[in-house]
């Protein structure tokens, strides 16, 4: 009996947290600042990223690379047109190059390309 009566407490606890979760995601960019701000820390951790591969830190380059695709999964509407996607495929072309032994210079290069690309839509964001 204490085991059903645990499994039903765990059980509401997880779908209440995803429920949780899912409001506060779901508010961060349903409007035009929480759009902005989600496109903003992208750009952001897109350039550390960037930064990182620079100086040879490829684990650095892969952390940045990992927190620029969760701002991004925010961004809604229309700021998450093709160009925005098309520079996402080649982020993930970087991150592959920072995954191998002696890559980040070629991520580093790739990473360039990116921050050029989302900073032109970053300028057209209101």
């Amino acid at each position: 009996m204490k085991k059903a009566e645990f499994a039903k407490t765990l059980g509401a606890m997880i779908v209440g947290g995803v429920f949780a979760l899912g409001g506060v995601a779901a508010n961060a960019a349903e409007n035009a600042a929480g759009v902005k701000e989600h496109m903003d820390m992208t750009v952001k951790t897109t350039k550390e990223a960037m930064e990182a591969a620079k100086a040879g830190n490829e684990s650095g380059c892969l952390a940045s690379i990992k927190q620029a695709k969760q701002h991004y999964k925010e961004i809604t509407g229309d700021a998450a047109g093709k160009p925005l996607q098309d520079a996402m495929k080649r982020m993930k072309e970087a991150q592959a190059e920072c995954e191998k032994e002696g890559g980040a210079a070629a991520g580093a290069a790739i990473l360039a390309e990116v921050v050029a690309s989302m900073e032109k839509i970053q300028a057209n964001i209101k």
